[in-house]
């Protein structure tokens, strides 16, 4: 199989994309409670560039994952099949979990004033709420709720090739119908509309059992992106003479609804006549964006970054441990600023000048310890090393 060069870059560039949202989260003018700073002069623009982005990276993200998920599978033990998931995924997903989603968490009551030491701030809002009986209030995987995730749609696809072995192995090759792209979407649209409905809270999080936290209202959407690479795997998507969506056609509709999605949260509010009505405007808008983003930037990415270089493969082979380490530096420099009278766009940017140069220095020393050296082959070997890429070594 040819070397696909354009989903290491787009990877790399979705990962990037993350840790300048992750930063923005803390200047928007509509703040989520459970963010881990929260600036008291935000940004209206910011938040456009939120609304954007919010919505497409994790499905993006779970279709490159499921790409590379069991295309050897058939042809291994489980042993074989796992130990390489637990080495590459599960033990930093356990660091993770156990060391820097705590020490990030403690941001969260240092930034709102509720406490000043490290004990409370780890005892009485994040590991246990004696109030509750459960996790504490500010209780947070980070980004690492992902990784558990991914091990969790490992399991499943590798007991349905348990089941069912023909669904390791390629079909003949074949384009997508119209159907499944209006069947992704209308999937989105009515997801979005009865989560809200039911729990009234589009950004709601569950714990469950502390092992896998997960956002009630996307969480459908990812297992969907995630079995959509594998779909795209079995029918030979992106390989040559084969389906590759489209750039001309799919990045105008990016376009178009990336405008209708900061439309409908600036301007709709002001011509619906119910809370219904807002939601359907939200959920319509979403589901556009999601399945055209998606479409457009693979097709994007393929016409005009399926080479790699220099620059280009140290972003791809950095990506997964600047995806690992980014949270233990990206808010202090928001939490300083908190008080500092400085526009909030101005913050957002002064964040990202001190902290992303901090994060891949990191990430590439990260790359010398056997538990992400891997990684390092990811520029010039196949994808599969790349543990961000969902390896299936």
């Amino acid at each position: 199989m040819q070397r696909l060069f354009f989903l290491d870059n787009l990877k790399a560039f979705v990962v990037n994309w993350m840790i300048l949202l992750h930063i923005a989260l803390c200047y928007i003018v509509m703040p989520l409670p459970w963010w881990y700073v929260l600036d008291p002069q935000p940004s209206v623009g910011l938040n456009y560039f939120v609304m954007v982005t919010d919505m497409v990276i994790m499905p993006i993200m779970f279709f490159i994952s499921g790409y590379f998920a069991i295309r050897s599978l058939a042809k291994k033990t489980g042993k074989e099949f796992w130990m390489p998931k637990w080495t590459r995924i599960g033990i930093p997903w356990l660091i993770g979990i156990l060391i820097i989603a705590p020490l990030t968490s403690i941001i969260m009551p240092y930034s709102r004033g509720l406490c000043n030491d490290i004990w409370t701030a780890l005892t009485k809002y994040y590991w246990y709420d004696a109030a509750t009986g459960g996790a504490g209030e500010f209780f947070n995987q980070v980004p690492f709720w992902y990784l558990g995730m991914l091990l969790m749609l490992y399991a499943i696809a590798y007991f349905i090739v348990k089941i069912r072995p023909s669904y390791a192995q390629q079909k003949a090759p074949s384009s997508p119908k119209i159907w499944l792209f209006l069947g992704l979407t209308l999937f989105t649209f009515i997801n979005g509309m009865v989560i809200d409905m039911i729990t009234g809270d589009e950004y709601l999080w569950v714990n469950f059992f502390y092992i896998l936290k997960v956002q009630v209202s996307r969480v459908l959407l990812y297992v969907l992106y995630f079995f959509l690479g594998i779909h795209a795997w079995r029918r030979h998507w992106f390989e040559e003479g084969c389906y590759v969506p489209s750039a001309a056609k799919w990045t105008p509709l990016f376009i178009i609804s990336a405008a209708f999605i900061d439309w409908s949260f600036i301007h709709s509010p002001a011509i619906v006549s119910s809370p219904l009505e807002f939601l359907f405007y939200i959920s319509i808008s979403h589901a556009m964006l999601l399945t055209s983003s998606v479409f457009a930037l693979l097709g994007i990415f393929y016409r005009f970054c399926n080479f790699t270089n220099n620059t280009l493969g140290n972003l791809a082979s950095t990506s997964y441990t600047m995806y690992f380490c980014h949270t233990i530096f990206i808010f202090w420099p928001s939490l300083y600023m908190m008080n500092m009278n400085i526009h909030a766009f101005y913050k957002f940017i002064i964040a990202v000048i001190i902290t992303w140069p901090i994060t891949f220095i990191c990430g590439k020393l990260l790359l010398n310890s056997s538990l992400f050296a891997g990684s390092k082959k990811a520029k010039v070997t196949s994808p599969e090393n790349n543990p961000i890429l969902a390896s299936s070594k």
